[in-house]
């Protein structure tokens, strides 16, 4: 748990910091025109980028907080969700060797105790199958069937939440946008068409960033997504490899 809160602290730094670099660049590009030129009939002159953000409402706010949320996430799960602890390797040679000499009570108790203290996706579905040992074969192959089933689900669960901001983050930039655009509209009917086009197009720019930053979050959180759902699928076909490995020690031969 400590692990992933300096995690998510080192994303929620970085990010913090690329946006102010961005923020910084963009203001001077956009305040070096306002100096050399004559001032727009507003005498508001060109905003930056930030101020823009700055404007763009609590939408925006919300999706910066979603960015946030999402970096950290994906950098816990990329960190966690690895075929090395889902799928120990080591772990089924030690049971190769357990049963090598035969499958006695004894080494089944000692292979179910180095199962259950190993915790990981093919640690667990051994030792479901293994603690089905007195029901026969085919009860062993339901049982790790079933719990296998099981950590598919839970390892999808916990990267469901980044399909999740990718779904809502351009729904949420697309509301910020509609939501501009209204009050952009909304100052032309209060001021009879008499709106200075400059001012407006800024306006109108300014709840267009909503949808780009809902597009910026979606992009890298589809990627994650996908990218550790073919992972995770992969450690469960593995998985499923390595427990049929064992399981034939206590097929019955015909």
């Amino acid at each position: 748990m400590a692990r992933f809160i300096r995690l998510a602290l080192t994303a929620v730094m970085l990010n913090i910091v690329c946006t102010a670099i961005t923020f910084a660049a963009e203001g001077g590009e956009a305040a070096a025109p306002a100096v050399e030129g004559p001032s727009t009939q507003s005498g508001t002159g060109g905003r930056s980028l930030f101020e823009m953000v700055i404007a763009s409402g609590v939408v925006e706010w919300v999706l910066i907080v979603l960015s946030i949320v999402g970096v950290s996430i994906g950098i816990h799960r990329m960190l966690t969700i690895k075929r090395d602890a889902l799928v120990p390797e080591g772990l089924v040679d030690d049971l190769h060797n357990v049963f090598a000499e035969g499958v006695t009570d004894d080494a089944v108790e000692e292979a179910l105790g180095m199962v259950q203290d190993d915790g990981s996706m093919l640690g667990e579905v051994l030792a479901a199958a293994l603690d089905k040992k007195d029901f026969g074969f085919d009860s062993m192959r339901e049982a790790a069937e079933a719990v296998g089933v099981a950590e598919q689900n839970k390892y999808m669960t916990q990267i469901s939440y980044l399909s999740l901001l990718a779904a809502i983050g351009p729904m949420l930039g697309l509301l910020g946008t509609v939501w501009g655009m209204i009050g952009a509209f909304m100052k032309m009917a209060a001021n009879r068409g008499n709106v200075d086009p400059a001012l407006l197009a800024d306006n109108i720019g300014g709840a267009m960033i909503t949808t780009a930053t809902g597009l910026i979050i979606a992009i890298p959180m589809m990627f994650l997504f996908f990218f550790l759902r073919a992972r995770v699928n992969k450690c469960v076909l593995d998985a499923s490899v390595y427990t049929g490995e064992v399981l034939d020690y206590f097929r019955v031969p015909r």
